[in-house]
């Protein structure tokens, strides 16, 4: 019974990183992070601004349409600052 437990949450784990890559991918890698992981600003590419807003959005939009509840846009949330803090720098 535990082993099926734990596949289903690796599959969680997949999912949301995979909606973390599309909200990545959808602002074109354009996403300022603190050191310790706080997300300040956002690349809007429709509009062609930074917005401090606008991650929160991006998150819940993508959730819904991955059939996700409100409460795992945390999950996606951790995961972004997990992608981006592993990438290295680019100068």
């Amino acid at each position: 019974m535990k082993q099926s437990y734990v596949c289903d949450m690796a599959n969680f784990d997949k999912l949301y990183q995979q909606v973390a890559l599309e909200i990545i991918n959808k602002c074109h890698g354009g996403i300022n992070i603190k050191k310790h992981g706080k997300i300040i600003l956002v690349y809007d590419p429709n509009r062609n601004i930074w917005s401090s807003g606008l991650i929160g959005l991006m998150i819940r939009e993508e959730c819904k349409n991955a059939n996700l509840r409100d409460w795992e846009s945390a999950n996606v949330r951790s995961n972004i600052v997990k992608i981006l803090l592993s990438k290295p720098l680019e100068s």
